[in-house]
């Protein structure tokens, strides 16, 4: 029986050391939501301010609307022209049309970020899966060593470690404790280059033989894939009533055993004893068969599922299943580029109890579907929120169709990242977009009453107040439209006394040559 050396996975990045704090201080699902809400936090201000001017430009755009307009009618075959009395009105009129574009830009980049962000630490969990599914296989190995804290020491990861330059120093067997010697065996090469060296513990089923190497200075160098070998006999001498005639170290040394339906359809454990003369069943392959059972209890341990989703760091899809039925395929979906373990059967054994992880469907692409509206209903209010822009902007309102083709590939493509990435990355999509369309809500909701604010104090500059007080016209006016009246009298009276020159009634006496005497 074999160590499975796969390799720990690193985090890879400060987003995964995030993700996988928000885990460990929730659960999956709510690391997942946690994570999204924080992103959502930093990114609000660059939302509010793209947003905000998003939706001050399509007030402005409205009120610019009858005049764009009458530019369209009126250029309709000159676009160049067009666009340069459109900049025109703009400038008049305060608009900026690259107000959103840094923000905007700026939370690209933060979803960019997001995506291998999820995209790492699906990788990194997946791995860590199975790293911690070695572990509890390997234990099998590990426990059947007796530990002393000096020469043979169990680590913080169940891994065994033996110190043979310290051990080889006291002649074997050593001396312990009363109940525990560990015995070990020292054979140098002829050659005197190498040798090889094996140790096992009295009360142990296990013996780890380890070769090395001497240099010209006579220091060791010990391998770090040593072979550990089963010693039969004290498996042998275990039963079905759970009593040993070697005590083992630990309790779990003493009850190793077998998982077996009975004709009930019941779990039974069984003992080497009881399956040995029944299936023909080596040692190796009884322990190897504890091994596989360790292993699939920790995978279904970690709990990754999420609702229907079976595995939350693979797709919400029914092509594809919890876990990877080939080495081949796993490391190719999840990126695993450590020790090849398959070289030894290792990730055959790991998967070989969890039948059903390895046929059921992931999901059922319900994540993707959601991922699609989600994005669909965000496109779906800005298209409003800038339908005033998209029709307006080229003077034969061709921007308007863009955004229909916009409406419908935003969509799609995040359908295809759902599908692509882990049913993880499609929580995060989904929640996201609900968030921004209350945000972007709850923005415009701000800015509309700001903006009536303004007017509000513009109109009332229009309708007579100036400086606190109410203009009144000044009297003179009035005097002034009072003195043609008396002007008429006075011709009036000139008329009578003197006559109308030129009806005829005028004293001639008084016309001296034509002119009035």
């Amino acid at each position: 029986m074999n160590i499975i050396n796969f390799t720990m996975p690193e985090s890879g990045g400060f987003l995964v050391d995030i993700m996988i704090w928000l885990v460990n201080i929730s659960s999956v699902a709510g690391g997942v939501i946690l994570f999204t809400l924080l992103l959502k936090l930093i990114t609000l201000p660059f939302d509010y301010i793209s947003r905000a001017s998003m939706r001050k430009n399509s007030v402005k755009m409205e009120e610019m609307r009858p005049e764009l307009e009458k530019l369209q009618k009126q250029y309709a075959d000159n676009k160049d022209l067009y666009n340069q009395k459109m900049m025109a009105l703009y400038k008049k009129n305060g608009y900026s049309m690259f107000g959103a574009c840094l923000p905007t830009i700026l939370s690209l980049v933060i979803f960019i970020v997001a995506i291998n962000g999820f995209n790492d630490y699906s990788q990194f969990q997946n791995q860590q899966y199975f790293y911690n599914m070695s572990l509890s296989y390997n234990s099998v190995v590990y426990s059947g060593f007796e530990t002393d804290d000096k020469y043979i020491v169990k680590g913080e990861d169940g891994k065994v470690y033996i110190d043979y330059e310290e051990l080889v120093k006291t002649p074997s067997p050593v001396q312990v404790s009363e109940s525990h010697k560990i015995i070990y065996t020292d054979t140098v090469n002829a050659d005197g280059k190498g040798g090889k060296i094996s140790v096992k513990t009295e009360n142990g089923y296990i013996e780890c033989v380890n070769a090395y190497t001497i240099n010209d200075a006579g220091a060791r160098s010990y391998s770090n894939t040593p072979e550990y070998k089963v010693i039969e006999d004290k498996i042998l001498s275990l039963n079905k009533d759970n009593v040993a005639t070697y005590k083992l170290a630990t309790e779990e040394n003493n009850y190793l055993q077998i998982i077996r339906e009975n004709e009930d359809g019941d779990d039974v454990q069984y003992f080497y004893s009881d399956v040995k003369d029944e299936e023909g069943m080596t040692v190796s392959v009884f322990l190897n068969d504890i091994g596989q059972e360790k292993a699939a209890e920790t995978y279904r341990d970690e709990n990754a599922q999420f609702l229907w989703v079976k595995n939350i760091w693979v797709t919400d899809s029914p092509l594809k299943h919890p876990v990877e039925s080939d080495w081949e395929s796993f490391k190719s979906t999840h990126g695993y580029d450590g020790n090849d373990i398959e070289a030894t059967k290792g990730y055959t054994n790991l998967i070989a109890k969890l039948e059903y992880e390895q046929d059921a469907p992931n999901g059922f692409f319900i994540l993707v579907v959601l991922t699609a509206g989600s994005s669909l209903l965000m496109q779906i209010i800005m298209g409003k929120a800038q339908k005033a822009q998209m029709e307006l902007q080229t003077v034969d309102g061709q921007g308007a169709q863009t955004q229909k083709i916009m409406k419908w590939m935003m969509p799609i493509m995040m359908a295809v990242f759902a599908f692509m990435y882990t049913a993880a990355f499609s929580i995060y999509i989904i929640l996201s977009s609900v968030i921004s369309m209350g945000t972007t809500f709850l923005i415009n909701f701000i800015v509309d009453k700001k903006l009536k604010k303004v007017k509000a104090k513009e109109q009332s500059k229009t309708d007579g107040k100036v400086r606190g007080r109410i203009y009144v016209p000044k009297v003179e006016d009035k005097k002034v439209e009072e003195k043609e009246p008396k002007k008429k009298k006075k011709d009036d009276k000139f008329a009578h006394e003197g006559g109308d020159f030129l009806s005829g009634t005028a004293d001639k006496k008084k016309h001296v040559r034509g002119r009035i005497k």
